[in-house]
């Protein structure tokens, strides 16, 4: 294995899916000592044995990087990534807080709001960082991860403050074919982020379209609009500055031209729980707070739910007893 380079860092990534794959590979290739966590013992067995192959954008490539299913693995780390479903996120803060070196950090790029807080929370906010990527990536097999498409990285301490490792973390994944950049203003980029997820992610996992394919089918492109209606009313209600002259130009225009498959219609057709709560679900609780009426993303929130329960229940009774089923219900008093 190579020795680390100059200024390297110790860097744990806490969730190796896709993404935390393809930010794991990008770090150890620019000489970072790199260890990805995650929970699924076939993935992590893989990339041991095989190493983590990385194919799509740029070619393949195949990195031997260490894995482990432990957090105490991860003992020591300088740097966490936190990159797991937002559900998680709190385990993962924990990792994060027994972990890290004393003067460490923690970096989210996690979808969705309040990702960033709970870290702080468990860390403090001086050592908390957070920001958003326009990166994709899709889970292909244990050990085999699709990096889809490459967009800008974005962030910053939750502090606002200048961070020289964070820096030189951004000129290392530009190296490495990831382009980044630190912000003064992350929270601003994130609620960018956030809002365009609100806007395209659900869409998708409800119709089956890619982002391109909602911008273009008339009814798609309506619901996709007036969820975004509201979502902007959240973000005027709390006086919110986002990083573009035009957020709904912005938003659309992004939709427009990408034809990838979000991570919550992913997740929604493996059976997995999609991440609404903290997407649709995180603005409906926020816009109860400020009194802002959102009453789209809150039918989207939960028609995405059900139709994740929907998938779930074919996956496992791919022909379900229509007879038994029926005849339980009919002893059951109404609920």
């Amino acid at each position: 294995m190579r020795p680390p380079a100059p200024q390297s860092l110790r860097i744990g990534v806490i969730g190796a899916g896709a993404m935390g794959s393809v930010f794991g590979a990008a770090l150890h290739a620019a000489g970072h000592q790199v260890t990805l966590l995650d929970r699924r013992d076939d993935h992590v067995a893989a990339i041991n044995r095989d190493g983590l192959t990385v194919e799509g954008v740029g070619g393949g490539a195949r990195h031997a990087i260490p894995a482990t299913t432990e957090p105490g693995a991860l003992r020591g780390i300088e740097l966490a990534l936190v990159l797991v479903d937002s559900a998680a996120t709190a385990e993962a803060a924990a990792i994060a807080a027994a972990m890290l070196a004393p003067a460490g950090l923690a970096l989210t790029l996690q979808n969705g709001i309040g990702n960033a807080e709970a870290l702080a929370a468990a860390i403090g906010p001086a050592r908390t960082a957070l920001g958003c990527t326009y990166v994709s990536a899709a889970w292909l097999a244990p050990g085999r991860v699709l990096h889809s498409n490459t967009g800008e990285t974005v962030f910053g301490l939750l502090s606002g403050a200048a961070e020289p490792r964070l820096d030189m973390l951004a000129r290392d994944l530009a190296a490495a074919g990831l382009p980044a950049a630190t912000a003064t203003d992350a929270p601003g980029h994130v609620w960018l982020k956030f809002a365009l997820n609100c806007a395209i992610n659900p869409v998708c996992a409800l119709t089956g379209l890619r982002p391109g394919e909602v911008a273009r089918q008339a009814e798609a492109r309506a619901l996709m609009e007036s969820v975004l209606d509201e979502i902007l009313a959240v973000v005027a209600a709390k006086g919110l500055v986002l990083p573009c002259a035009d957020p709904r130009a912005e938003i659309l225009g992004h939709a427009w031209v990408r034809y990838n498959r979000p991570s919550m219609l992913q997740h929604v057709e493996a059976g997995r729980m999609p991440e609404i709560a903290a997407l649709n679900g995180a603005l409906v609780e926020e816009a109860a707070r400020l009194g802002v009426p959102v009453p789209v993303n809150r039918a989207v929130a939960q028609a995405v739910l059900a139709l994740a329960e929907r998938v779930r229940r074919r996956l496992a009774a791919p022909v379900p007893d229509e007879a038994a089923l029926e005849a339980a219900a009919a002893t059951e008093p109404l609920r």
